[in-house]
Formats: structure tokens, C-alpha cells, sequence
């Protein structure tokens, strides 16, 4: 069982990165946009038409990728100082409960994002200015929100199986808070 936990680990880590990558591409995408936009229209007198629908289009499909990825690297919000307070083992329930909630928000919001992209997709709705279909990148939503949720069950089942063995040391290292 926990071998089969550590290879879901290893394979959550592997999807966030990856999926991290694709959104430094969109990140690099905006900025090599915005930059051809200001450049033609100052030099040619005509701004490039598509760049604000589609600058903000690659920049919510670049902060859904690389939520697990700021997870599964332990670079997310924490309520650090409350964790410091606890002692051991109340520290890692209170951080397993915390983890609990999360799904539970997570499975209302990758409902919601799901049946948005359903719609736009079954409506064919497209952007309002230049026509872009909506649909893809409400989904990309959803599959960000999806690899978050899998990267928290997967470190539910870790520190649950680390707690019941009464293992001390937490399944991943914490980032260094100096």
C-alpha cells in the first residue's frame, strides 16, 4: 500500500511539473504578445486585436496548471504560524482536516468549472471581441483543479498512513521558513 502511495506521489509531482511547464509557455506566450502588440502598435499605428481576450485566456489557463505544481513543492498558503503551535499529533489532524476541506471545496469548484465548459461547449460560446472558443480553456480550469484535488488526496493518504504508523517524520519535507 505504501509503495503504491509513494508512485501516486511520484506521479503527481511528475503531471504538476509538467503541467507547470506548459504554463510557463503561456506566461512566455503573453509576454512575446504584449510585446509584438506595443511594437506594432507604435511602429505600424494598429495594435494586434486579439491580444487582450487572448492574454487573459492564457494567463487563467497558466494559474490553473501550476496550482498543484505550487502544492506538490510545498510553495502554497499555509497557516504556518497555527502549525507551529500545535505539537504532535494534533499538528498533523489539524493539517489532515485542513487537507479535507480542500477536497470538499475542490470537488464543489470542479463541478461549477466543469458545467461552465460543458456549456460552452454544447452553446459553442466564443469570446466576445475576436471570437475565441471558450470552451477549451474553462476545461483547462477544470483540469487544473482536478490534478490539485489528486495531489491532495494523495498527501491525505501519505501523512494518514504516516500517522497511523506513528511515523514522526512528515511524508514530505517541509520548506526550510527562515
Amino acid at each position: 500500500m505504501i509503495s503504491l502511495i509513494r508512485a501516486l506521489d511520484r506521479a503527481c509531482v511528475w503531471l504538476a511539473d509538467a503541467a507547470a511547464k506548459i504554463a510557463a509557455v503561456g506566461i512566455l506566450a503573453i509576454v512575446v504578445l504584449l510585446v509584438l502588440s506595443s511594437l506594432q502598435r507604435y511602429v505600424i499605428g494598429a495594435p494586434i486585436p486579439i491580444t487582450e481576450e487572448l492574454a487573459g485566456l492564457l494567463f487563467l489557463g497558466s494559474a490553473f496548471l501550476s496550482l498543484a505544481y505550487g502544492f506538490t513543492q510545498n510553495r502554497h498558503v499555509r497557516l504556518e504560524l497555527f502549525w507551529r503551535l500545535l505539537r504532535s499529533p494534533w499538528r498533523e489532524i489539524a493539517e489532515l482536516l485542513g487537507l479535507v476541506l480542500a477536497v470538499v471545496a475542490l470537488v464543489a469548484l470542479i463541478i461549477v468549472t466543469y458545467q461552465l465548459g460543458a456549456e460552452s461547449f454544447q452553446g459553442g460560446h466564443l469570446s466576445e471581441m475576436t471570437e475565441i472558443l471558450l470552451w477549451p480553456w474553462r476545461m483547462v480550469m477544470s483540469f487544473g483543479l482536478g490534478l490539485l484535488l489528486l495531489a491532495i488526496v494523495v498527501r491525505i493518504a501519505t501523512q494518514t498512513l504516516a500517522l497511523i504508523s506513528d511515523n514522526s517524520t512528515p511524508a514530505r519535507p517541509r520548506e526550510d521558513t527562515r
